[in-house]
């Protein structure tokens, strides 16, 4: 069939035979394949009459036999295998899901109210959510004109605008949906609709289909308003169709819930293995041969319980078939009444079927809608189409629409993205390596690399491995392997041992379906603007997770702090700080500095083989470890897959594959030579401390550079990053990249255009005065949340139902932005974000909780909303607890706080009452906020903390002399630091006690009266209780 007819009518009552002949007629004259009535008017007891020999097939939503009615009618020349059904009880509307044709479709037929009624549409829209990853059509009478000017009559009745028309557009915006008649009739006025009352024309009746189906849309047709009030609207599809012997098999994971089929598989395991595997048999053949067969026992499995369940359904439908030819041949009473008699059987089964769906339906609605997780997101999303590619611009310049073309266009190019462009010699590459060092793994993190799997260990990594992932090019999920472990695992074991010993993979094995992100942002009609996912097959996942499994234990010590993507322990809340405290530190100092944000040009995609396995040795990895890398990486192969079309197999060069469990550890492993040979540098200069210079700070491919207003400094860096790309294929967008100058005018050095201003790292935009950060980040942040809240203000979920979408997709955002900048917003801000979600708590209606109340815990009468101003005082505390127990990987960042502190030792902030902020160190904006974190907590819980035992004696602006701080360099020296050290009991410890304590000279007596008489003045030591609050001392113990 090449092409598809679908029409959508109104029919205004379908109960008495005489109209129903009519339509029929009507239907079968306009050559109809789908049909989408309305208003049939017909109880759930009749409306089977509706089926016919043309319409056998027919899914209904029924009322009553007076009122609404909408029925789905699939000709009998359509192939088709429904998938699920989802009716309404009000009879207002029904969505079938099925697969035609290689398409999968979801089909809606609606009417809708005859009043205004926004909820309506929110429900019924809340319905499709889950079905927008499929081609998508919306037919019926939606009882509004969309363009009033152009939709309506004689517009002598009411043109007030219905709320239920802005809220049809906005849900047609969020799911991608075009009025597709207009789209071809963009100036013509037709109309599907006579009022009688009003004499008025209007066009109430309409396709909506998402841009996925735009491509084959051929015609959309408004016929005369014959037979009913409404006009019947057709739209022709032309056929879709896929590449032929490219269609992939898919394991149902369902079956793993079948006692029947974990018995039968393991049966047919063992009769295979007893058949196949006899001495010196290859073991990678005996795996890759025994999926394939297991691949059609389940295929066989999968039929014959199909055919098992519905052997009734079969039978019936069989014998519809056969009365219907006989009736084609001689038409007689006796046999319409057989027809009628089966069919109604037939319709009863299905009707239980369906109650028992909707049954279901309804119990995971009640399971899951209250809950964060996959169901409430679906509700919640705005981009609907994101795996759909309607468009996209191939290498001539024109914009292509054919799913098959589009294909082909992404094959071209990351067959091209993932070919290797240069061939680097051995000098090449070891004259750049042996410039630099690079630390090396311990003899017994070697020994553990290289060591045997066990089945223990690949049994580890497949449990690690998360579950309703897509597969591979095999069909095999995890699920499977996770379910059959035990009787998989010998002959698994046996595989990956021959597979070390040979230095062989098999290529089925080694196969990959890539599969297209957009990245947020950027131009769909780019190739270049996704992101590849590499869904390789799941048994090749073990051995790449155990592998992963090992690495990630050695490359916390093998790569640079500066180096925080994806490496345990460290957070990209690290490189944050660290930027912000540089631009403070050379702006409190008023020293001239540049910042500049490489832009990579995808980094994980362009990593030379040859280069990463030099790098391997270089660091000292050992032989066993690195032959499994070349392994892995001697002849990979993918297929592109886009809008359901899967492109043929092409050989892969370069890249490390984005979805495998051994990318970010070995990309992390790629790049660090370029850091190491940047930090090593001599003639590229940093940002200079006290005790540390700063260069370089990387999360994965984002890459920022620090240098002092050094033209040879860029320069140097421009010559280093090239030698480095001429090695490894690292390139670089230079006029993508960004220099941020700090108390400086940049002059570009070298011919490479850069271009100067604002820079945006890790998704948070920088400028060079902090100031600006909340009007940058956090004023864009409420606008959007506001935005999305309203949008879903009126969705049907409950008040736990809301507050857990809160929590799933407000708060990460907000707590990411609390993360990364310290700025603390102000009280209107967090005010007018409690408005917005109180809006949206109560759907605009006046408030019958507090929030405050909602934001308790549940244990204590709440709902356990999230209370925004605890999360940012959370994020800022966190490091005054770092201040007190410092690890190696803060360093970066603390090492510049110390030096804002200049003579104060930055542990002792918290132990200062708020006179520091007459000090210096306060004009930094991360201290700042973390010490005033830390006073609001304090107050919040009632605690005094100042003095306590562990108060500062030096430079302490409570504690003077003259008016001025005291700073005894040889007391200090000596080990006293604290209260502690000088009080005992609430009392001044003696000179001799202090000597003998800690040797100062007893000749110090003026010193020592000055100092007791400070603090005497100013505590009344005797009145005080000098241990901290058992809060604060769990606090520092965390």
């Amino acid at each position: 069939m090449s092409t598809l007819r679908l029409v959508t009518w109104n029919v205004h009552g379908a109960g008495t035979r005489e109209k129903r002949l009519k339509v029929m007629s009507k239907l079968k004259d306009l050559k109809t394949d789908f049909a989408f009535l309305q208003e049939t008017h017909m109880s759930s007891s009749s409306v089977n009459i509706l089926a016919t020999a043309d319409f056998p097939n027919v899914y209904s939503a029924c009322y009553n036999s007076r009122q609404r009615g909408v029925t789905i009618m699939i000709n009998r020349e359509i192939k088709f295998t429904e998938t699920s059904t989802v009716i309404d009880p009000e009879g207002r509307f029904i969505i079938v899901t099925l697969s035609t044709q290689n398409m999968q479709l979801c089909l809606a037929n609606v009417y809708a109210p005859n009043v205004d009624d926004p909820k309506f549409f929110h429900s019924f829209f809340s319905a499709l959510s889950e079905h927008t990853d499929k081609s998508l059509i919306i037919a019926g009478d939606l009882k509004m004109c969309l363009d009033p000017e152009m939709d309506r009559l004689n517009n002598t009745g009411n043109l007030r605008i219905w709320q239920s028309t802005n809220t049809v557009k906005q849900y047609m915006e969020d799911f991608g949906l075009c009025d597709v008649w207009r789209l071809f009739h963009p100036t013509k006025r037709t109309y599907t609709f006579f009022s009688t009352v009003h004499q008025s024309y209007s066009r109430l009746d309409y396709f909506l289909v998402n841009s996925s189906l735009l491509s084959i849309a051929t015609e959309a047709q408004i016929h005369p308003i014959t037979i009913s009030d409404h006009a019947p609207v057709s739209l022709t599809l032309k056929n879709k169709t896929s590449p032929p012997s490219l269609r992939s098999w898919r394991f149902n994971t369902s079956l793993l819930r079948d006692p029947n089929f974990i018995d039968f598989l393991a049966k047919e395991w063992s009769s295979y293995l007893q058949n196949n595997d006899h001495p010196g048999i290859s073991s990678c053949l005996l795996w890759e041969a025994g999926k394939a067969v297991m691949r059609g026992k389940i295929i066989a499995f999968s039929s014959h319980k199909k055919r098992k369940e519905n052997s009734k359904l079969v039978d019936l439908e069989q014998k519809i078939r056969l009365l219907e030819e006989t009736y084609s041949n001689s038409p007689d009473e006796q046999t319409l009444q057989q027809i009628r008699k089966v069919r109604i059987e037939l319709n009863e089964i299905t009707n239980q079927r369906t109650q028992f769906l909707l049954q279901r339906l309804r119990l995971e609605r009640f399971d899951h809608s209250n809950k964060s997780g996959k169901y409430l997101a679906n509700q919640l999303k705005i981009n609907k189409e994101k795996t759909t590619i309607s468009s996209v611009i191939d290498l001539t310049g024109n914009a292509t629409h054919d799913p098959a073309a589009i294909n082909s266009v992404f094959k071209n190019f990351y067959q091209s993205l993932y070919s290797s462009q240069i061939n680097p010699s051995d000098n090449d590459i070891n004259s750049f390596l042996n410039s630099i060092d690079l630390p090396r793994p311990t003899e017994e993190q070697i020994t553990a690399l290289e060591s045997p799997f066990t089945k223990e260990e690949l049994h580890k990594a497949l449990t690690n491995m998360p579950s309703k992932k897509a597969p591979g090019p095999d069909g095999f999920p995890a699920e499977f392997y996770k379910e059959f472990w035990q009787i998989l695992a010998p002959i698994f074991l046996r595989m990956t041992i021959e597979i070390k010993d040979n230095n062989y993979l098999p290529p089925n094995m080694n196969s990959a379906n890539i599969i297209l992100l957009l990245k947020p942002g950027k131009d769909p009609t780019s190739p270049s603007s996704y992101r590849p996912i590499s869904l390789i097959n799941a048994d090749l996942k073990i051995i790449c997770k155990a592998l992963a499994g090992r690495l990630e234990k050695v490359v916390p010590s093998l790569i640079h702090p500066d180096q925080t993507g994806f490496i345990n322990g460290r957070h990209s809340s690290t490189n944050m700080r660290r930027l912000i405290n540089l631009i403070d530190y050379t702006t409190i100092n008023n020293r001239e500095a540049t910042i500049l944000s490489l832009d990579a040009e995808k980094a994980f995609d362009r990593v030379n083989w040859k280069f990463l396995i030099a790098t391997l040795n270089k660091f000292g990895f050992g032989k066993s470890f690195i032959n499994w890398i070349k392994i892995l990486y001697a002849s990979p192969n993918a297929r592109i897959r886009t809008n359901d079309q899967t492109s043929p197999s092409f050989n892969l060069q370069r890249g490390t594959r984005q979805g495998c469990p051994l990318s970010p550890s070995l990309f992390a492993l790629f790049i660090e030579p370029l850091a190491a040979a940047i930090r090593q540098s001599r003639d590229i200069e940093g940002i200079q401390t006290k005790n540390l210079e700063h260069k370089i700070s990387l999360y994965a491919d984002d890459v920022l550079l620090f240098t002092p207003n050094s033209q040879s400094s860029i320069c140097q860096i421009i010559s280093l990053i090239n030698r480095f790309s001429s090695v490894s294929e690292y390139s670089i967008n230079w006029s993508k990249s960004t220099i941020l100058p700090i108390n400086c005018n940049y002059l570009n050095p070298s011919s490479i255009k850069i271009q100067t201003g604002n820079i945006k790292y890790l998704g948070i935009n920088i400028s060079c005065r902090l100031s600006d950060l909340l009007k940058l980040n956090h004023t864009q942040l409420l606008k959007t949340t506001e935005a999305d809240l309203t949008r879903w203000k009126t969705l049907p979920i409950s008040l736990i139902g809301r507050v857990a979408a809160i929590k799933m997709m407000i708060l990460p955002k907000i707590n990411y932005l609390f993360s990364m900048i310290p700025s603390k917003p102000p009280t209107t801000w967090f005010k007018s974000l409690d408005s917005f979600i109180s809006q949206y708590l109560w759907e605009g209606k006046p408030p019958r909780i507090s929030l405050k109340t909602i934001k308790k815990p549940k244990d204590r009468g709440g709902l356990g909303l999230p209370d925004f101003q605890d999360y940012y005082s959370a994020n800022r505390l966190c490091y005054v607890q770092k201040w007190l127990n410092p690890g190696v990987l803060d360093e970066s960042w603390l090492d510049i706080e110390q030096n804002l502190c200049d003579n104060l030792d930055i542990s002792n902030l918290p132990f200062f009452s708020s006179k520091i902020k007459q000090h210096k160190c306060f004009r930094s904006l991360n201290i700042s906020s973390s010490l005033t974190a830390w006073w609001d907590f304090l107050k919040k819980n009632n605690l005094t903390l100042f003095p306590c035992k562990l108060t500062p004696i030096w430079n302490n602006p409570d504690i003077l002399i003259n008016k001025n701080m005291i700073h005894f360099a040889s007391w200090k020296n000596k080990g006293i630091e604290q209260f502690q050290h000088i009080i005992q009991n609430r009392k001044f410890m003696s000179l001799s006690t202090l000597s003998s304590t800690y040797g100062i000279n007893i000749n110090k007596f003026l010193e020592y009266q000055q100092l007791k008489s400070a603090i005497s003045t100013k505590y009344c030591l005797t009145q005080i209780d000098l241990d901290p609050p058992l809060t604060v001392t769990h606090f520092m113990d965390l």
